[in-house]
């Protein structure tokens, strides 16, 4: 029986020491461990990782990071920067943000499969289209300015260019008279892409809201463009339905919040 007991207690001890990180670095009595290495490159592309793990330059190169950041932690210690509001505040912050991280990455990062990319891909072939569209804009500050502005340039006999150049709030419309030129669909906010490839060569549109504010949009031309081929865009697709999926889930939180501004 005490063979036994003594065996026993012989393997605990044998897998506790198989389960501690192995000691890379020491800063002032602080270890840094093997574990502390894969944590600070865990963000990294998986073949940069693998890189630096095998690579012992590589490695050597980040673990003299880690003793440099490591100094400069127990420094800032030392000066009661912990004790700041500035850096109660930046934890604060960081919070938010890591939390918001992990929520994206539990929540919708599953989300986007190999089938579910290539479903996405296929009903959006046009997004990836190198088709590119010809465009004048006026630029207003309110929705309420943009359709007087609508109402203006639709007259028969107006001049689209010539009201951009006097009304548009944007700065190079003095220059340009509100000529855009041709663009691809991923050159400019989505909202305004998706109006302008979605109208007709002469037609105008709008008000078109962008972060910029309201346009209106008079499309010029349109040139013809090709598909790329999934593989050659996957991780713009996946980029894509993940930003796709984002914005559904937060306006699905906005619609259920109490929001008062």
């Amino acid at each position: 029986m005490m063979k036994q007991a003594r065996y026993l207690s012989l393997v605990v001890i044998a897998f506790s020491n198989l389960s501690h990180a192995a000691t890379i670095a020491s800063v002032n009595g602080k270890v840094i461990t093997d574990d502390d290495l894969k944590s600070q490159i865990s963000n990294l592309p998986e073949a940069q990782k693998q890189n630096i793990l095998k690579d012992q330059g590589a490695r050597n190169q980040v673990v003299q990071s880690m003793i440099e950041q490591e100094l400069m932690v127990q420094d800032a210690v030392s000066k009661k920067i912990e004790d700041s509001k500035e850096y109660k505040e930046a934890v604060n912050n960081f919070k938010k943000q890591a939390l918001v991280n992990l929520l994206v990455q539990k929540q919708l990062a599953p989300k986007v499969t190999d089938a579910g990319a290539k479903e996405y891909f296929n009903k959006n072939k046009g997004r990836y289209s190198s088709d590119q569209v010809k465009v004048q804009h006026i630029l207003a500050s309110s929705e309420k300015e943009a359709l007087e502005i609508l109402s203006e340039v639709k007259k028969p006999g107006a001049d689209f260019q010539k009201i951009a150049e006097t009304r548009s709030k944007d700065p190079s419309a003095k220059n340009n008279r509100g000529d855009v030129g041709y663009f691809t669909r991923d050159m400019y906010d989505q909202a305004f892409s998706d109006a302008s490839f979605g109208t007709k060569t002469g037609d105008i549109v709008g008000p078109v809201k962008t972060s910029f504010g309201y346009h209106i949009i008079k499309v010029i031309d349109h040139k013809a463009g090709r598909v790329p081929d999934y593989v050659e865009i996957e991780q713009k697709v996946r980029t894509d339905l993940q930003r796709d999926l984002l914005q559904k889930y937060v306006s699905d939180l906005r619609k259920k919040a109490k929001i008062k501004m």
